[in-house]
């Protein structure tokens, strides 16, 4: 009997131990993704000067241990407004400058800055929003500082990996203008298992919860609270524009569905765009059409933003 104890306690123990091994290994997928360098992408371009932006002001950010470093473009036509912008998974600053013309022609500021863990900010782990968004209202903070604007002439634009974490900083950050969420997801299990199906099929999802737990003990977050879906439903009165394409094969467009069926309806716009755009590019398959719905919302849901540059 005492054998077969010895036995049954060592194939649980190895069997743990394996599964543990496992988790380690896949938590890394998650938490520690290799990232792009600056000089990466301003080989591959674009750049700055492709968007007609003069040469950005550094800036440095603390919000503890973490610095977050990025670029400030002070804008000319004095419009009154800054919108903070905020790049995907595994990107950097580079990746949002795609957007700058729907804020820059505006009048706005601009500030776009590397997520801890991404470009040149401090080294760390990838936590999907959950200390990501205390990084963004230390930045929100810096701006208002240096901008001397008021939260409500402050808005948000992120892309994916951005867009949620923008998003679970609203209930943080409740006077800000607007939210720009373009193809976020709905939150962090959702998303590492539709992902991980994808890349390895359905038997990944006996390893996820490991992997979560893992990825949970070495990084300190707790991945039940990584959840753009409850943070909108708990920014009533922010205005939110979520955008996704229907052909986003990353991260589906069901996932900015189950966003918006829990946000304030009076506050918030969902587009599903048809366009044949993959994660993250509708902006850059239709930039005009993107640009009207975009202006269209601003219009409808926060219509005195950058209002002393361009008018109503």
């Amino acid at each position: 009997m005492n054998k077969r104890l010895f036995i049954v306690l060592g194939a649980l123990l190895t069997t743990a131990v394996v599964y543990l091994g496992i988790g380690w290994y896949f938590s890394n997928q998650i938490i520690v993704r290799p990232t792009t360098t600056l000089a990466t992408s301003a080989e591959r371009g674009p750049i700055p000067a492709d968007y007609d932006l003069p040469t950005p002001q550094d800036f440095r950010v603390n919000n503890g241990e973490i610095e977050l470093n990025g670029w400030y473009f002070p804008n000319d036509l004095e419009g009154e407004c800054a919108v903070v912008l905020l790049h995907g998974s595994t990107g950097n600053r580079y990746g949002v400058l795609h957007y700058t013309p729907l804020f820059w022609e505006r009048g706005c500021d601009l500030v776009m800055y590397d997520a801890r863990g991404h470009g040149e900010s401090t080294p760390a782990f990838h936590t999907y929003g959950y200390y990501e968004k205390d990084d963004l209202v230390r930045v929100v903070e810096w701006t208002t500082e240096r901008t001397g604007l008021p939260l409500n002439q402050i808005g948000l634009a992120g892309v994916s990996y951005g867009a949620a974490t923008a998003l679970q900083a609203a209930p943080l950050l409740p006077e800000v203008a607007f939210i720009l969420a373009d193809s976020s997801y709905q939150d962090l299990q959702g998303i590492i298992s539709y992902q991980g199906v994808a890349q390895y099929g359905d038997w990944i999802n006996l390893f996820v919860p490991g992997a979560l737990w893992v990825s949970n003990w070495r990084s300190g977050m707790r991945y039940t609270a990584v959840s753009p879906t409850i943070a909108a439903s708990q920014a009533t009165d922010t205005p939110i524009f979520l955008i996704h394409s229907l052909q986003d094969e990353f991260t589906p467009s069901s996932q900015s569905d189950t966003i918006y069926a829990q946000s304030n309806p009076r506050t918030t716009l969902l587009h599903v765009v048809d366009w044949g755009a993959s994660h993250g590019r509708a902006l850059v398959t239709r930039p005009d059409e993107y640009a009207r719905l975009f202006e269209d919302f601003l219009v409808a849901y926060a219509p005195d933003f950058g209002y002393t540059a361009v008018g109503p």
